[in-house]
């Protein structure tokens, strides 16, 4: 941003000494006199170098962001202090609060609104766009419409590291999945969507099993892999809640954990989440907003939670994963969680090899995961089954 900045100065700087004027010329008290630009003139500059947008669906804008693309980050952003940057960068004494107000007031009458990427092919990383189709990785542009990127690298030449000596990644998952090679490919898909939710499956995933078992490692090396900040953290009760949902805005993955087995009396915005249909936003002192998330649910816990939903509409969104592994007894490796999960070179060839990976439809569905799906609807709806076995 400093070539930004640095531009908008010699703008600022060329306006001033453009419509500077003397008073009181060849008198003792003669003195150059510099005048404050108005507003119109200062956002017809900012307007001339930077890119402002509203991004969503429609037209109306009245309650919208409004974004800045960000020339360091690659994406957009929304944020008043850059805002107020780019005023006083141009002009240091424009320092009221009524001036920039205005000053944000008519970019916004002049900006448009823009709809979100969501082209699954391209997946913003943290060195650029990646192109699925072509393998190539595009440098970062205004005319990528996005707010977020995951902050691994891409790294063409990245090779699978042994850490330690001893710690092979393949090896770890397949302990996850205690040798079940189907499981094992499941969670490569599920790594393949959580980067890239653009490409929905309609599922969320639970991670089910009890402590010590590794689900935590994992969805740990997911938050390493795509950033903490990209991603929000609602349990499945939360997203009925009013003022919830704000959460998932500009997040590029949901990971809930340590969920409880607590009664889920409403869905239906959850659903509506793990499906990318629109739902409702309330915000505090706001106008309800609608909106359309695109993000992989994740969820894990020792137990599941029943649901007054019974509707195959909700069944067939669960995505059940056993977690059977059992560390109790053996010797603690904090190092996995501490240090392997965070190496550079690892979460570099995790996501090439994602990234490489081919295309799917639907996550596959290992017998073990069909089961604990059987289970759950058993355990769901207690009703039929005595009906079942007694009728």
């Amino acid at each position: 941003m400093w070539e930004l900045y640095s531009r908008i100065w010699e703008l600022g700087d060329q306006w001033r000494k453009k419509n500077s004027y003397i008073v009181n010329e060849g008198k003792k008290n003669e003195r150059v006199e510099i005048p404050r630009p108005s507003v119109a003139i200062v956002a017809k500059a900012l307007q001339e170098i930077c890119h402002f947008t509203f991004i969503g669906e429609g037209v109306i804008s009245d309650i919208s962001k409004l974004y800045l693309y960000h020339l360091d980050l690659g994406h957009y952003v929304s944020s008043n202090d850059i805002f107020r940057k780019l005023l006083l960068k141009y002009d240091s004494r424009l320092t009221s609060n009524k001036f920039f107000l205005e000053l944000i007031s008519y970019i916004r009458t002049e900006t448009k609104m823009k709809p979100p990427l969501d082209d699954y092919r391209y997946i913003p990383v943290a060195n650029g766009v990646y192109n699925i189709k072509t393998h190539k990785l595009e440098e970062f542009s205004p005319n990528f419409v996005i707010t977020s990127k995951i902050q691994t690298e891409y790294n063409p030449c990245a090779r699978k590291p042994i850490l330690d000596g001893w710690f092979d990644f393949d090896r770890w998952l397949e302990a996850l999945a205690v040798n079940d090679k189907e499981v094992v490919a499941l969670l490569w898909q599920v790594i393949n969507e959580a980067i890239n939710p653009n490409r929905t499956r309609k599922k969320m995933v639970l991670m089910v099993g009890d402590g010590n078992n590794g689900k935590g490692t994992f969805q740990a090396l997911l938050e390493n892999l795509i950033g903490r900040s990209n991603i929000s953290n609602l349990k499945p009760d939360q997203f009925g809640k009013e003022f919830y949902l704000g959460a998932l805005e500009g997040k590029v993955c949901n990971i809930g954990d340590d969920i409880s087995n607590k009664y889920l009396d409403e869905v239906s915005d959850l659903m509506s989440v793990i499906s990318g249909d629109p739902v409702q936003v309330n915000k505090k002192s706001l106008q309800p907003v609608e909106a359309r998330f695109r993000l992989l649910c994740i969820f894990s816990g020792n137990d599941l939670p029943r649901a007054r939903n019974k509707t195959m509409g909700w069944y067939r969104r669960l995505c059940i994963i056993p977690f059977r592994a059992d560390f109790n007894g053996q010797k603690e490796r904090h190092e996995i969680k501490d240090r392997f999960i965070k190496n550079k070179e690892l979460l570099e060839w995790v996501l090439f090899k994602v990234l490489n990976m081919p295309d799917f439809d639907s996550f596959i569905e290992p017998e073990a995961v069909q089961k604990m799906l059987s289970k759950y609807k058993n355990d769901n709806d207690y009703i039929k089954v005595w009906v079942e076995n007694f009728y």
